[in-house]
């Protein structure tokens, strides 16, 4: 018999089929690959947040604000402030912004007395802004609003905002406006190339990062870095996708460019893709932050694969892996995220906004949990047992586990010549993901309180194999598999 043994998970997500670091997989959701074990087990969960009144438009842009509120910006020029409790937070609409979609916003600080911190945001040629007198019970006070602070802005899609080298960077076409310490504002302190749009904004010690695309939508973006002293961008570096869409600066300065998902790194002397989200996809400027030492990515446009990725490692002797980390509530409903917002991490809880596509729109925040487990799914690299021309047939499958909790239970699934219709829970039949059977009994879930080992039966002959796991989890417990070991048998047939 030719043994198939899988004990690392560590590597994420593989940017091939058959092959990959070691611990790689295929494709996975709702597992958590990062914690000291080596090991699969559930995620959490995300869950929607209550909203005192309806949220009536995709939240692009957040901040955490000096009041201990969230503050939100919708593209339809509708402002919310999420606050309360961190593991019960509401959302309450606090204003409406006559001018329209919201293209940016930030918190800055000016010179002058100690009230003297403010919210901008930015609409499509103004920026208005409100003093920060609030608090987490009191959020928005009773400051006022002057919704035209500024009116000379250039109209452009974004005008995302930074607060990078000392000032507070706002995205104006391909020019960099800024508002200094001392209030003074120049909206073209910085000028790009004609033809480059600045779409997403990052600091890394005293530079402030732009990037950008091509108002022409060629296939290529750029990189830029700025220091408040120079007359002119520093360096610029191009990156070979159709724009870079966010940037968020972990132990690399990651990127993700282009619609199909792809992430890249890059320190200006070299650029090399990392990843992609194997259905593609993309992120908002406001879609990037870090949770746990990860960068998070929200990923849209990749179908049911849309959601909540990490790259990153949390540990030095670890691989940087890619990972999607978390789905979004209306995904396991069983509806369409169209596009995810914002993505923002505040008190430790990691959030995102979402609109779903179908008859109805709907919009919407999520939070992850730190109470409920998520349901997760593994899909192995492709394997052949280093016989690719001959038909195997699948002897058993063993699943190693610590102490299966009560309430908890997994199964095993598997697919044969790369097959693409799956089977049905119910048992009808399909040439893509099956449910092997357990102990080659009738049923497809293993269930034993406190087992630490289970057997599966895997029917058919065929060249090559992929193996994968779905866990269920039962409110905080979940299932913690250790080892995967199939058995595949000598050749039956070679032509």
């Amino acid at each position: 018999m030719i043994p198939y043994i899988i004990e690392k998970f560590r590597g994420g997500i593989s940017d091939e089929n058959t092959v990959g670091i070691p611990g790689a997989f295929k494709y996975a959701y709702g597992m958590d690959i990062h914690k000291r074990r080596d090991s699969l087990s559930c995620n959490w969960t995300m869950l929607g947040i209550k909203t005192s009144s309806l949220v009536n438009d995709l939240i692009k842009y957040t901040v955490n604000a000096r009041d201990g509120t969230t503050y939100a910006f919708g593209n339809a020029g509708s402002i919310y402030a999420i606050s309360g409790k961190v593991d019960d937070p509401v959302v309450t609409f606090v204003y409406n912004d006559s001018n329209g979609e919201i293209k940016g916003a930030a918190q800055w600080g000016v010179s002058g007395n100690a009230s003297s911190t403010y919210l901008y945001w930015a609409t499509n040629t103004s920026i208005a802004r409100m003093g920060i007198d609030g608090s987490p019970d009191t959020p928005w006070a009773a400051s006022v609003v002057t919704q035209d602070y500024k009116t000379t802005l250039d109209s452009a899609d974004y005008h995302t905002m930074r607060n990078a080298g000392g000032n507070l960077c706002i995205a104006n076409g391909n020019f960099l406006a800024t508002i200094k310490y001392d209030g003074s504002f120049d909206p073209a302190d910085m000028n790009l190339r004609p033809g480059n749009i600045i779409k997403c904004l990052e600091e890394r010690d005293d530079y402030v990062l732009m990037g950008s695309e091509r108002i022409d939508e060629s296939e290529e973006g750029h990189i830029w870095s700025w220091i408040d002293t120079a007359t002119n961008w520093i360096q610029k570096k191009k990156i070979p996708v159709k724009g870079v869409n966010a940037m968020i600066d972990t132990e690399r300065l990651l990127l993700q460019g282009g619609t199909t998902g792809e992430i890249y790194y890059s320190d200006f002397a070299n650029t090399a893709p990392l990843n992609s989200i194997p259905a593609g996809g993309q992120c908002n400027p406001g879609g990037v932050s870090i949770y746990n030492d990860l960068a998070l990515f929200g990923i849209y446009g990749a179908g049911d694969q849309s959601g909540i990725y990490s790259y990153g490692r949390r540990n030095i002797n670890r691989p940087f892996a890619l990972n999607h980390e978390f789905r979004l509530s209306e995904t396991v409903s069983g509806n369409t995220i169209s596009e995810i917002g914002a993505v923002w991490v505040n008190s430790s809880a990691a959030f995102a906004s979402y609109k779903t596509a179908g008859s109805t729109t709907y919009y919407g925040i999520d939070m992850v949990s730190t109470s409920t487990r998520a349901s997760a799914r593994y899909e192995g690299l492709e394997f052949n047992g280093g016989s690719p021309h001959l038909k195997k047939p699948y002897i058993s499958q063993k699943v190693v586990m610590e102490p299966l909790p009560s309430g908890t239970q997994l199964s095993v699934i598997y697919k044969q010549e790369r097959g693409t219709t799956s089977e049905s829970e119910s048992g009808s039949q399909g040439t893509g993901w099956r449910y092997a059977r357990v102990g080659g009994g009738s049923s497809t879930a293993f269930t034993t309180t406190d087992a630490t080992e289970a057997e599966f039966t895997i029917t058919g002959d065929a060249r090559t194999y992929e193996i994968g796991l779905e866990l269920e989890p039962s409110g905080n417990s979940t299932p913690e598999v250790t080892a995967l070991i199939g058995y595949l048998g000598e050749s039956v047939e070679e032509h």
